[in-house]
């Protein structure tokens, strides 16, 4: 019995696969080349199953966990021809009371004799980009909608403000107006999300000028008094930086 000790586990160590050399040798080029990149990846870190005791390969965002079983991915693609990724999303910030999905992601089998590990090499590089909406698979739109509101909040440094897609799109645009010096547009903008936050999203007034105010400090002092002077809503003088008042 030929095995293939790899860095996510030995390959064939139940002597399962009937394949061709030059098939496992592709898989064994691929696992290689999936290693070097997940060893100087900043989004994934390698866990132990404690099923089998192989490698596993995990990403984390915003409640949700995705993990790729490597080894089993590509047993199966070699021995019974699945071309389907063995890949799970876990939810729920506390994994004692969360669920366990598996997601259907299927290897394009129009280019016979590559390796499903090229596959599994696409997949982290994607997790590396941060889950580009174009590129990612429609399944894991949920995890990808998640990496993208952690990535802008962390960007706009808008600490515990739980984002929604709308949210989001808003920001964008007043980022925009920002950068196109349209400052009260912005700062207009910018008020009306600081009201929802308060009264949709339950936030105290200090956490939403606490959670916005990298934002704020990113226009104009002069700018912001101007708009203070004229506000579109009285209320939006609660969420102004401090030193309007003090004006």
């Amino acid at each position: 019995m030929a095995v293939y000790p790899t860095s996510f586990g030995v390959l064939n160590e139940t002597d399962v696969i009937i394949a061709p050399d030059e098939m496992i040798e592709a898989e064994l080029r691929g696992l290689e080349l999936l290693q070097s990149i997940v060893k100087d990846a900043s989004q994934w870190k390698e866990m132990d199953c404690p099923v089998s005791g192989n490698t596993l390969l995990s990403t984390s965002t915003d409640g949700y966990e995705l993990r790729i079983d490597v080894i089993r991915t590509v047993e199966s693609f070699l021995m019974n021809g699945d071309a389907h990724l063995e890949v799970y999303i876990l939810t729920g910030r506390n994994r004692t009371v969360g669920s366990v999905d598996k997601v259907c992601i299927l290897f394009d089998m129009n280019y016979p004799g590559c390796a499903i590990a090229d596959a599994l090499v696409s997949l982290v590089l994607l997790g590396e980009a941060e889950w580009p909406e174009q590129s990612t698979p429609t399944t894991l739109r949920v995890f990808s909608h998640a990496a993208r509101r952690l990535a802008i909040a962390r960007r706009y440094k808008l600490g515990i403000i739980e984002l929604t897609p709308e949210d989001i799109e808003e920001l964008q645009d007043i980022r925009e107006a920002m950068e196109l010096g349209i400052a009260h547009a912005a700062i207009d903008m910018l008020c009306a999300f600081a009201r929802r936050c308060y009264t949709c999203k339950g936030m105290e007034i200090e956490d939403v000028r606490l959670n916005t105010h990298a934002l704020f400090d990113a226009i104009d002092r002069e700018d912001i008094l101007s708009y203070a002077a004229n506000p579109s809503t009285p209320s939006d003088l609660l969420f102004l930086p401090t030193y309007v008042q003090a004006e």
